[in-house]
């Protein structure tokens, strides 16, 4: 049985509740292990130091190692999930040909760093020709968190609890950083499922030594990026 998708429950869980949220889309409730809920609530949160003003949730680095982890995770038990990540502005883009908007046609979903007042989450679930269709895990009765005023180009939709709860026009997301649901922040993180041949695109989270891996969240942490996952074998 597929459950609604979650909201955060802090101001700063909002990679954790997208990750499991690309889970939860992608998956039956019974079929997610529950080991993989675990490793990811214990994974994001990373800039979370428990020191007074210094929550600021989950970093770029921590999505792109659950990405790594999530395709050992494949190998050793079976899990029926890819993930993936894409780097720079050309492929973290909606544009034509881009590897996100492709990979979103073909049953990705996306958990993309965006612009909100603040760094944050959402899950892209869908897009046409004219709207994103997207899960923002910040519960608000307003398009904008602690705004009195409706956002342009972005509406509520309550009726599909299971996919997106924003319906956002494409364009918005193109828009200048600072922009409400601007894809131009500085990291992204996407999420997929069926084999849909989503490759890595600037850099490899194949990771084999933890030297690698230091290298591989070093040159995360200068450039923009998403993480995709998908599930295979559907």
């Amino acid at each position: 049985m597929k459950t609604p998708l979650r909201y955060q429950v802090t101001h700063y869980d909002c990679g954790t509740a997208t990750f499991i949220n690309a889970l939860m889309y992608l998956f039956e409730r019974e079929e997610i292990p529950q080991e993989v809920v675990e490793y990811v609530t214990m994974v994001t949160g990373d800039r979370n130091l428990g020191l007074a003003g210094m929550h600021q949730g989950t970093s770029g680095k921590a999505l792109a190692f659950l990405s790594s982890w999530c395709n050992d995770y494949v190998s050793d038990k079976g899990f029926p999930v890819r993930s993936q990540a894409l780097l720079g502005e050309e492929e973290v883009s909606l544009r034509e040909g881009s590897p996100l908007l492709e990979g979103i046609r073909s049953g990705a979903v996306a958990a993309v760093e965006c612009c909100l007042g603040a760094d944050h989450y959402v899950l892209v679930t869908g897009v046409d020709d004219t709207y994103v269709y997207l899960w923002d895990p910040y519960y608000d009765t307003w398009p904008m968190h602690e705004l009195s005023v409706p956002v342009v180009g972005v509406r509520l939709d309550w009726d599909h609890p299971h996919e997106y709860n924003r319906v956002v026009e494409r364009w918005v997301l193109e828009e200048p950083a600072g922009t409400p649901y601007s894809l131009n922040a500085k990291v992204r993180n996407l999420s997929a499922r069926d084999n849909a041949g989503l490759a890595l695109v600037n850099i490899s989270l194949e990771v084999r030594s933890t030297a690698e891996l230091r290298q591989i969240m070093n040159r995360l942490a200068s450039v923009p990026s998403v993480t995709e996952v998908s599930r295979s074998g559907k």
